[in-house]
């Protein structure tokens, strides 16, 4: 009587594990889900407003693979030779390895700023170090422990992206 017991409490506790797995899936969907929208529609272009200074152009893409996540960035810049540099890279790091605590910020670690009063969204790495790697082609270009991504136009929009990026590391830590 009491192998039955202790059998239909494990059974019940492990029911509820998976669901509780499923769940934390589904959250974890969601969140990957607007974090990519979210880049696709607001961080696809956007232009310094000085003629040949800053970047010209910058085009970023989300690709989620559970809580493993990578960056592609694509930046084109001018110099005043007036020639045009293009650089391809990919930001790889692992969800659980990041800081909850998303920072949403006017500038970027350079104290650089966003045309249209956009913000950056700070993503910190757990440790301060080697959790997030650039990559160009396929040589590591050095790790990073902090990368600032683009967010919307309005203070709103970019916490939302904040959140979801929390949400998602949460979920991943578990």
């Amino acid at each position: 009587m009491t192998n039955t017991k202790t059998i239909g409490l494990l059974l019940c506790l492990f029911l509820a594990g998976a669901t509780g797995g499923a769940t934390r899936r589904q959250e974890l969907r969601k969140a990957e889900s607007f974090i990519h929208d979210f880049v696709e529609w607001n961080g696809l272009y956007y232009r310094a407003a000085a003629p040949n200074g800053g970047f010209y152009a910058e085009r970023d893409h989300v690709v989620f693979g559970d809580c493993d996540a990578t960056i592609h960035v694509s930046v084109t810049s001018e110099t005043p030779g007036y020639t045009k540099e293009s650089i391809n890279m990919d930001v790889l790091f692992n969800l659980k390895d990041l800081d909850p605590k998303v920072a949403v910020s006017p500038k970027d670690l350079n104290g650089d700023t966003l045309p249209d009063n956009r913000e950056w969204v700070i993503l910190r790495t757990a440790d301060g170090y080697r959790s997030m790697a650039i990559r160009r082609r396929t040589s590591i270009a050095s790790p990073v422990a902090v990368f600032p991504l683009q967010g919307g136009a309005t203070h709103e929009d970019t916490q939302k992206l904040a959140d979801a990026f929390s949400k998602a590391i949460t979920i991943c830590r578990m």
